[in-house]
């Protein structure tokens, strides 16, 4: 499912960029899916995953958001983009433009029939999804060499105001299960397969490695590797009322642990 990779750098100056130089690559996907619609959400399309599986009848998508939404992101150079019609896929750990407005200077990459790009993961740093509900979920690229295991993403949703800062990250991955209760005596689904949504936790310890973890105290305190710093990270989860359940208060302790 690899794609040949083109690298662009285009003057862009229609409605669908801000006038300015935009300096990204971008990945061709015509091997990834037979047939496209994006405002439908491949609901009613074929999908191929691999020249051995072809999927006809399915539940759910590939994208992670059930809507196309605004993005910013932040390439290498420092520069913020801001950029419509984007979405994660959650099953090949990319993240898509859908080029609503086509235009002629995309032909090598996309066409009308086509309309779809994925953004390649040369130069960029990090990227926000604002959805129509003003929520944001906001993804940071990491090195796999900077976890104790090979994680399955590339990309992380991360809980601190900058990337830098991120010491708990969220890999969220789609992979394609067979449908099970197609030949329940129950069940009237007719779809063959599903796409089903995982998700792994890393938090940064105390020899700055992401490692995996389960989201409660017990397990974050372990994982952190501090025996040293228990008392007193326990006495700040309590003054500070954090739900070691939510990644947002995990995000707050680890930024105190290494604040000490």
């Amino acid at each position: 499912m690899k794609q040949i990779l083109v690298l662009l750098s285009l003057l862009v100056g229609n409605a669908m960029f801000s006038q300015q130089v935009f300096p990204f690559g971008v990945d061709t996907m015509t091997s990834l899916y037979q047939k496209l619609r994006p405002k439908q959400l491949f609901a009613e399309d074929d999908i191929i995953v691999d020249d051995n599986l072809h999927i006809k009848n399915h539940i759910g998508s590939p994208l992670l958001l059930p809507k196309w939404a605004k993005a910013e992101v932040l390439f290498n150079d420092g520069k913020l983009y801001t950029i419509p019609n984007v979405n994660y896929d959650a099953l090949d750990d990319l993240f898509l433009i859908y080029l609503e407005h086509y235009t002629p200077e995309f032909n090598d990459i996309a066409s009308k029939d086509f309309p779809v790009i994925a953004l390649t993961r040369q130069n960029l740093i990090a990227i926000a999804l604002i959805s129509d509900e003003k929520k944001t979920m906001r993804f940071v690229q990491v090195s796999p060499g900077r976890f104790i295991k090979k994680p399955k993403t590339k990309f992380f949703e991360y809980f601190s105001l900058q990337p830098k800062d991120a010491f708990i990250l969220k890999s969220i991955y789609k992979k394609i299960n067979k449908n099970y209760l197609k030949d329940m005596a129950f069940s009237d689904s007719p779809d063959d397969f599903e796409f089903k949504t995982y998700s792994t936790y890393f938090i940064k310890n105390k020899y700055k490695t992401f490692v995996p973890v389960h989201l409660n105290k017990k397990a974050v305190l372990k994982a952190i590797n501090d025996p040293g710093a228990v008392k007193t990270l326990k006495k700040y989860i309590k003054a500070q009322h954090l739900k070691m359940s939510k990644p947002e208060d995990v995000q707050k302790l680890l930024e105190y642990y290494f604040s000490l």
